[in-house]
C-alpha cells in the first residue's frame, strides 16, 4: 500500500441483527490474494482499543528497498542500512548514479559484515544489492535474549578480569567482543519488528503480541547498553590501570561485580519466565548489589586508594549498569501482572 493509504477510513455496515462488517482495501487484499471465503485473524491490543486483522495466510513476498547514496556520507550510508535490516527487509539495494565512492563501499561492506545473514546478491557499477536470508522461524526471542544476556555478562566479567589484573591488552581483547553483541541486538530488533507486523510469528519466536513483544525489546535495549557500560569499564581498565589491584580494593570490586551479575542473570530469567517468585527474587538480589556496591564506595572514600578517580568511576559504572537492570525488573514485573489476571481484575466504565 502507498504510503498514504497507511491510514483509510471505513464505515462498519450492519449485517444481520448483530454483526457488523467492514472492508478491507482491494490492494492489500489482492497482495495477499485473498478471495470469496478465505479466512481472516482479528487480533486484539492489550487493552482492547485496536484490531490487528491478518490473512490466514500472508504473502511471503520477500520486502524490497531501495537507499539513494548519493552525497551520503560513509556513516550515514551505513546506518541506512542497519535501519532497513532491523526493519526487515528482504533485499537492500543500494545506488548512487555517479557510483559509490571508496568509502561509501566500504561502509556497504561493513555493515554487511556487522548483520547476521546478510550476504551481496549484485554489485555493479552504480550499485550494490544485499539480501537478508534470516528466517524469523530459526529463532524464538527468549533464546535470543538469553545469548545477549549471556554475551553482555562475558563483556563484562572479560573487563572486570582485565581490571583485577592491570592487564591492558586483556582489557582491549574485552572491548574486541562488542560487535558480537551488536551484532545479536541488531537481529534481535529485526525479529521484533517483523513479528509485530505479522503476528502469525508470535508462535514461532516465542513471544506473544502487544505488551510482551514491546517488553522483550525493551529488555533487550537494556542489555545492549549494560554492554556499552562493561565497554567502558574495559576502556578505563586499558587507558588507566596499569598494575593488579591492592587486596581489599580488588575484593570491594570481585563483590560488587558478583552481586551485579547475579541481579542481571535473575532479572533475565524473570523476563523468560514472568513468576512473582522470580522477580521478588530478582528485586532481592538488587538491593543485595546496592549494599555491595555502598560498602565497596565508602571504603574507596575512606581509603583513597589511586587511581582513586579511576576506580570511583568503574563503581558509578556498576551503578549506572545495575539501574538498566531495574528498567528491566520493572519489564518483568509487567509481564508477572499479565500473565496472572487473578491477581488483578479491570472494570472498564
Amino acid at each position: 500500500m502507498k504510503g498514504d493509504d497507511l491510514r483509510i477510513r471505513r464505515k462498519a455496515q450492519q449485517l444481520g441483527s448483530s454483526t457488523l462488517a467492514v472492508t478491507v482495501p482491494a490492494e492489500w487484499a489482492h497482495h495477499h490474494d485473498l478471495e470469496k471465503g478465505d479466512e481472516l485473524i482479528v487480533q486484539r491490543d492489550e487493552n482492547g482499543n485496536s484490531l490487528l486483522v491478518t490473512p490466514e495466510h500472508p504473502a511471503l513476498t520477500e520486502t524490497e528497498t531501495t537507499i539513494a547514496a548519493g552525497e551520503m556520507s560513509a556513516d550515514a550510508l551505513s546506518r541506512a542500512v542497519v535501519t532497513q535490516y532491523v526493519l526487515g527487509r528482504g533485499f537492500i539495494r543500494i545506488e548512487a548514479e555517479n557510483g559509490l565512492d571508496p568509502g561509501q563501499y566500504d561502509a556497504v561492506l561493513d555493515a554487511e559484515r556487522r548483520l547476521m545473514g546478510l550476504g551481496v546478491v549484485e554489485e555493479s557499477a552504480t550499485h550494490i544489492t544485499i539480501r537478508c536470508s534470516v528466517d524469523p522461524g530459526d529463532f524464538d526471542l527468549p533464546t535470543l535474549f538469553g545469548r545477549l544476556g549471556r554475551t553482555e555478562a562475558t563483556i563484562r566479567s572479560s573487563a572486570v578480569d582485565a581490571l583485577l589484573e592491570g592487564d591492558p591488552a586483556a582489557a582491549r581483547r574485552a572491548r574486541n567482543r562488542s560487535p558480537q553483541l551488536k551484532k545479536l541486538f541488531s537481529l534481535f530488533l529485526r525479529l521484533v519488528f517483523t513479528t509485530y507486523r505479522n503476528p502469525r510469528l508470535n508462535q514461532a519466536v516465542g513471544v506473544g503480541t502487544g505488551f510482551p513483544l514491546i517488553g522483550y525489546r525493551s529488555a533487550a535495549q537494556d542489555v545492549a547498553l549494560m554492554a556499552g557500560i562493561a565497554d567502558e569499564i574495559a576502556s578505563i581498565a586499558a587507558d588507566r590501570i596499569e598494575d593488579p589491584l591492592p587486596g581489599e580494593v580488588a575484593e570491594g570490586v570481585e563483590s560488587v561485580h558478583a552481586g551485579l551479575g547475579g541481579a542481571a542473570e535473575a532479572v533475565r530469567e524473570a523476563v523468560v519466565d514472568p513468576e512473582y517468585a522470580r522477580v521478588t527474587a530478582a528485586r532481592e538480589r538488587i538491593d543485595r548489589f546496592h549494599d555491595r556496591s555502598a560498602a565497596a564506595i565508602d571504603h574507596l572514600e575512606t581509603e583513597r586508594p589511586e587511581p582513586l578517580l579511576a576506580l570511583h568511576r568503574i563503581h558509578l559504572l556498576f551503578e549506572r549498569s545495575a539501574r538498566h537492570a531495574e528498567d528491566t525488573l520493572d519489564v518483568a514485573t509487567h509481564l508477572a501482572f499479565r500473565e496472572s489476571p487473578d491477581v488483578v481484575t479491570r472494570n472498564d466504565r
